[in-house]
């Protein structure tokens, strides 16, 4: 719940602050929908005023200025539904040469297609697993992956019972075999859990659960999330030991 908002948080974070190029491959959804969502988190208006055309005139505004911001912004949109991998290895490739992408996002790695009906899914994924770590490694561009979840935590209860799990992930061992980094995306509220066995509210809030990192340590952070208008963000107020937290993850260390 939310790792699309997560990663479209990012990707606005990483080309319009650092201003850095970004190639998100989109399985799921055309590219027009993306567009959509990414103005309203960078512009911070509600999905649904954009999407009826009903917007106030400060929301006009907040629009008419995003826009204008967007226009030069680096980041480049392939969308083809059930990617075949040679497709992506290849667009992959010629746009890290010829436009300098500093960084490659994929929304659904159950999306991507081996071509190869004979595989098994397991096999399939173990194989697109592999294909992009050869990618990252021979291009020493970092490759961010979106990922299903099984219906196992929908039968959980209580709080921890609730927080995604490796197990969780389809195919989890080969994803977690290959993966340097995994990440697991909570929303406490959307299951009414609104408070933690700490009291804290955790209402409007995504927790960013890191279970692996073969680079620093694991752990979690709650950030800010506005269902609204799918902003994800640093909860004010953060104090010194979640921003250094935060830091383990800068591009510039990879």
């Amino acid at each position: 719940m939310g790792k699309e908002e997560f990663m479209l948080s990012m990707i606005i974070d990483i080309i319009m602050e650092s201003r850095l190029s970004v190639l998100m491959f989109s399985t799921s959804h055309l590219k027009p929908d993306y567009i959509q969502r990414l103005m309203t988190i960078y512009c911070d208006i509600p999905v649904m005023h954009l999407v009826s055309g009903q917007l106030d005139v400060y929301e006009w505004e907040r629009l008419d200025k995003g826009a204008t911001a967007w226009k030069n912004a680096p980041l480049f949109m392939h969308d083809t539904l059930d990617l075949p991998l040679d497709e992506l290895m290849e667009t992959a490739r010629n746009v890290i040469k010829e436009r300098g992408v500093k960084i490659i996002f994929i929304d659904c790695l159950q999306m991507i297609d081996f071509a190869k009906g004979d595989d098994n899914p397991s096999e399939r994924i173990a194989k697109v697993m592999l294909s992009l770590k050869q990618l990252a490694h021979q291009t020493e561009v970092p490759i961010v992956v979106g990922s299903m979840l099984n219906r196992g935590v929908e039968y959980r209860e209580g709080i921890e019972g609730k927080q995604p799990q490796l197990m969780d992930l389809a195919n989890s061992s080969y994803i977690e075999g290959f993966a340097d980094v995994v990440m697991l995306v909570h929303r406490p509220d959307y299951y009414h859990i609104y408070q933690d066995d700490y009291g804290r509210d955790l209402r409007r809030k995504i927790e960013i659960v890191v279970k692996k990192n073969g680079f620093k340590p694991s752990g979690s952070i709650f950030l800010e999330y506005h269902q609204d208008t799918g902003v994800v963000a640093v909860v004010k107020n953060t104090n010194k030991a979640v921003e250094k937290f935060i830091k383990t993850f800068d591009l510039e260390e990879y």
